[in-house]
């Protein structure tokens, strides 16, 4: 299809329908085929003869499923999910058909229903590798990467000749920083099978992370070599890569030229990585015609396949109706680039056009509407930015708390707090109550409960702030990724119990903190509320170590983002483990398998994200 994702980074799809060419005659388990008795044999055969008769036959059920793929790539998920509902009853063995609709539930946000999908058929099946490595992926996109690697090894120890779980384990090792283990899984993936594309690339990937430029040509190239005709354009990409570290800018550019040439120029990737080069040569206006021209062939392939699109003549109105997206289409953040370069390089009135041409594509897209909201705030158009907030959570529903949270902070920004305080209640009412959210910490509820505590504070109300920051604490997360937040949370409560006079837990929690913080040493912040602390304990020798601590984070924080990746690194134990602690995962995921000339056009800035713009709202008075 024109918009496949099929690129080496962490989030591939769950299924990958590997078995598509096998009949669904051959869907019983070889055991079972290989009766061990004649009265086996027997007693297979009675039970077969007098078994019901199926409701559809070999040859419907595979119809229907190739129907519900049909519909999925057309963009109809809700026909898709009905079609492989009912053919989940039909044929319950099937595994395309639980992988499918288990990622289609995924890739809906309904993560606890995907996984229930995929468990309740490891039970039948503990052994099937395909399940083992959606679960892996499942577990890997909700943050919890220990479990994923477990998931990952018992697929490869199922089905060594499986290269799915290589691939996603060697990359999930690359995206910690990991390059010797990720080096090591993909090789061995390569031994077991030596023609697979995905793992040359995954492979490229890590060579030229690691600065092995021939290397990672050479890995491109076999994966150029082995791969399919629609997966060219991907390794394009990569190659491009490779010529821009060796300083051949001009071959950079004809290798994401030649990517777009393939799949009549529905790759988005390529598209980003030309448009950005541009930029970052600060050639605005050629990248500016990049992505105007291939946003309107984009536009052009929507609408023509359109069943709403009215057959008229060329000199007549089209309609400005759009067929569905695909399963897969990345093309969103093609708009998204786009209208962050106008903001920097343009005008207001053209970004604000580019979000709107990308609501009309993509009306389902949360992120896309509370961009363009934040566009509108920035610029003082606060009514349209509300409406933006408030359709946003209305395209969320149950499934998120991310965009309530984003609309409460919008309306505390303008001193709302009792407007924002009643989102903030919606948001949990209907996130909490949901039995579509995730179950495991990752549905936003920490950060909502976190900043609704905030909230709470600048109405007044303490006590029932520390309640709301317990509970953000019990929603949170309990893997090494989720420290962030949880140090988030504990410095808000140390704030907290500041305020209250409290001094000895708000000091216990600001040592909670530090150990869970995302960088090593802590932040500015943390210090300067310790500081805070010692003086009103009468503890100027401990202040005054606080206040040194404080100078020193505040000077390295300045180093921005490079200063925060030599922290990382400077806290890992080479002697003990050559793996960075788990914690930096998601740090490392943000500074790894960019382009080369990413950080030239944007502002890296603190890589402690999530605890800054949350402490922020601290400031607000």
């Amino acid at each position: 299809s024109y918009f496949s994702n099929n690129s080496t980074s962490g989030g591939v799809a769950l299924d990958k329908d590997e078995n598509d060419e096998h009949s669904f005659e051959s869907l019983t388990a070889e055991s079972d085929l290989l009766p061990s008795t004649d009265g086996q044999v027997i007693a297979d055969l009675s039970r077969t003869f007098n078994a019901p008769s199926p409701a559809y036959s070999n040859r419907q059920v595979r119809e229907m499923y190739l129907d519900a793929k049909a519909a999925d790539k057309a963009g109809d998920r809700d026909k898709a999910m009905a079609i492989l509902t009912e053919l989940r009853e039909v044929t319950p063995n099937d595994m395309r058909v639980v992988r499918r609709l288990a990622r289609m539930e995924e890739e809906s946000g309904n993560l606890a229903a995907a996984r229930r999908i995929l468990q309740l058929a490891l039970r039948n099946d503990p052994k099937n590798p395909h399940l083992l490595h959606g679960l892996g992926q499942l577990e890997r996109k909700s943050g919890n990467d220990s479990t994923a690697i477990r998931y990952y090894q018992r697929a490869i120890a199922s089905d060594p000749n499986f290269p799915n779980p290589y691939h996603a384990l060697g990359t999930l090792e690359h995206s910690h920083g990991n390059i010797k283990s990720a080096l090591s899984v993909l090789k061995e993936g390569l031994k077991a099978c030596p023609e697979n594309h995905r793992l040359h690339h995954a492979l490229g990937d890590v060579y030229l992370d690691a600065k092995a430029l021939d290397m990672a040509e050479k890995s491109y190239m076999e994966g150029l070599k082995h791969g399919p005709h629609w997966g060219r354009p991907f390794v394009y990409t990569s190659l491009s890569y490779v010529s821009y570290e060796k300083g051949q800018i001009r071959e950079a550019k004809n290798l994401l030229r030649q990517s777009l040439h393939i799949n009549d120029g529905m790759h988005a990737q390529g598209v980003i990585a030309l448009a950005q080069l541009e930029e970052s040569e600060v050639n605005i206006e050629e990248a500016r015609k990049i992505y105007r021209e291939c946003i309107m062939s984009y536009e052009k392939k929507r609408r023509s396949r359109s069943p709403l699109r009215p057959r008229q003549s060329e000199n007549e109105n089209i309609s400005n109706q759009f067929s569905k997206s695909y399963a897969g289409d990345k093309w969103a953040s093609v708009f998204k680039s786009w209208a962050r370069m106008e903001e920097i390089h343009g005008t207001f009135e053209t970004a604000h056009i580019i979000y709107s041409k990308a609501a009309r594509l993509f009306p389902n897209n949360v992120n896309l509407l509370i961009r363009w909201a934040q566009l509108l705030a920035e610029h003082g158009d606060v009514d349209k930015a509300r409406l933006l907030f408030e359709a946003s959570c209305h395209r969320a529903g149950d499934r998120n708390a991310d965009p309530y949270r984003l609309f409460a902070e919008f309306e505390m920004k303008m001193l709302n707090f009792a407007e924002a305080q009643s989102i903030l209640f919606r948001g949990a009412q209907a996130v909490s109550e949901s039995s579509r959210a995730s179950v495991d910490g990752k549905s936003g509820l920490a950060t909502l409960f976190h900043t609704w505590g905030v909230c709470e504070d600048h109405l007044g109300n303490r006590d029932r702030a520390e309640v709301l920051f317990d509970d953000a604490l019990r929603v949170t997360g309990s893997g090494e990724s989720d420290s962030a937040i949880r140090s988030l949370i504990l410095y808000s409560l140390a704030r907290l119990y500041f305020l209250k006079g409290e001094y000895i837990l708000a000091q216990h929690c600001i040592g909670l903190s530090l150990k869970e913080n995302l960088l090593p040493g802590g932040n500015s912040r943390i210090w300067r509320l310790w500081a805070r602390v010692a003086k009103r304990m009468d503890n100027e020798h401990l202040a005054k170590q606080c206040m040194e601590q404080w100078l020193l984070r505040c000077r390295e924080e300045r180093g921005g983002n490079a200063s925060d990746l030599s922290r990382l690194l400077s806290d890992r134990n080479v002697e003990s483990s050559p793996r960075l602690p788990e914690r930096t995962g998601s740090v490392m995921k943000e500074m790894l398998g960019k382009s080369p000339w990413y950080n030239k056009i944007h502002d890296q800035g603190r890589v402690d994200k999530t605890w800054h713009n949350g402490d922020f709202l601290w400031e607000l008075l």
